[in-house]
C-alpha cells in the first residue's frame, strides 16, 4: 500500500488565476465554492485520476488551510479520505473527525517549546507597524496569518522579526502577501509522522509546491514538486528523493497522479 500525502492548493487544486496563467488542455470543473463563488478548480482529467489514486492508495490531503476552509473543498471531502491534515499539521482528521490524541499531544509540544500566544502578541505589538500590517487572522487557535503590504515591509525589518521570534519558539514566514507566525513544532511533517504510527503502508509518496511542504517532502520515500512552486527556490538543500518537475499547474498534477498510479500498480503486481 502506498501512503500518498499531498498538499492541495497549487499542487492538486488551482485558483481561476492560476488556470488562466497556465491554461489546461482539457475542460475544468469547480472543486470548491464559497458563498456560491467558484474558488478552486481541477480539470476533469486530473479529477478522474485523483479518484483512481484515492481508490488505490492511502491518500491523505495535507493543507495549511483552517479546518473550515478545507471543508469547503467539496470534491476532496466527497472522496471521504480516511485521514486528512489541516491547519499546517494542527488537526488530524480521521474519517472526518478531529483525532483528539494528536490535538492534546501537539498542545503539550507547543507549551513546552514556545512562549505563550499572549506573550508572543505582546512582543508583536512592539514590532509591528500600521504602515505594512493590513489585517490579521488567528487560525484554529494555533497560528496567525497577517496580510501585509510587501512594498512597505523591508527585508531587513522582516529578517529582524524572523530572528526575534525564532528565539522564542515561533516560526515566521512570508508567503506572497501573507506573513505567517507559527509555533515551530506546528508542521505538516510532525502530524504525518504521528499519523504514520497507526497506518499500514510500504512506500510514502509526498507532493507539495511550497517551502511549507519541504519537511513533508523530506520524510517521504519519493516526492514531487512543481515548477511553479517556491520550494525549489527557498529550500535549504536540494532533496535527493524529490522530482523537481518542469511542468506547471495542471500539467504537473497530471504527471504527478499518473506517476503515483504507476507506482501503485507496480506495488500491486509485486
Amino acid at each position: 500500500m502506498i501512503l500518498f500525502t499531498s498538499d492541495l492548493d497549487r499542487t492538486l487544486i488551482y485558483s481561476k488565476r492560476m488556470m488562466e496563467m497556465f491554461p489546461p488542455n482539457t475542460k475544468t470543473m469547480v472543486v470548491e465554492r464559497k458563498a456560491d463563488k467558484d474558488m478552486s478548480m481541477m480539470t476533469n482529467a486530473t479529477a478522474a485520476l485523483l479518484q483512481q489514486v484515492h481508490q488505490q492508495t492511502l491518500f491523505v490531503p495535507v493543507t495549511t488551510r483552517a479546518l473550515h476552509e478545507y471543508q469547503r473543498i467539496h470534491f476532496i471531502n466527497d472522496l471521504c479520505p480516511t485521514f486528512a491534515i489541516t491547519s499546517n499539521g494542527g488537526t488530524i482528521l480521521e474519517k472526518g473527525q478531529p483525532y483528539d490524541k494528536w490535538t492534546k499531544t501537539l498542545c503539550r509540544r507547543i507549551e513546552e517549546s514556545s512562549i505563550p500566544r499572549e506573550d508572543m502578541l505582546k512582543l508583536f505589538q512592539t514590532i509591528k507597524s500600521d504602515t505594512w500590517l493590513q489585517r490579521s487572522f488567528y487560525i484554529d487557535d494555533l497560528f496567525y496569518v497577517h496580510h501585509v503590504d510587501i512594498e512597505v515591509l523591508r527585508q531587513d525589518e522582516l529578517n529582524a522579526i524572523i530572528q526575534e521570534f525564532d528565539a522564542h519558539g515561533w516560526y515566521v514566514l512570508l508567503q506572497g502577501k501573507k506573513l505567517y507566525f507559527m509555533p515551530k513544532v506546528l508542521t505538516k511533517e510532525a502530524a504525518i509522522d504521528y499519523m504514520k504510527e497507526f497506518c499500514t503502508y510500504d512506500v510514502h509518496i509526498a507532493a507539495g509546491d511550497s517551502i511549507m511542504d519541504y519537511g513533508m517532502l523530506s520524510i517521504a520515500d519519493l516526492a514531487f514538486t512543481p515548477n511553479h512552486g517556491d520550494l525549489k527556490d527557498k529550500q535549504p538543500n536540494v532533496l535527493p528523493n524529490t522530482t523537481y518537475s518542469i511542468h506547471n499547474c495542471e500539467a504537473f498534477t497530471k504527471d504527478l497522479l499518473e506517476a503515483v498510479l504507476q507506482i501503485a500498480t507496480q506495488q500491486t503486481v509485486v
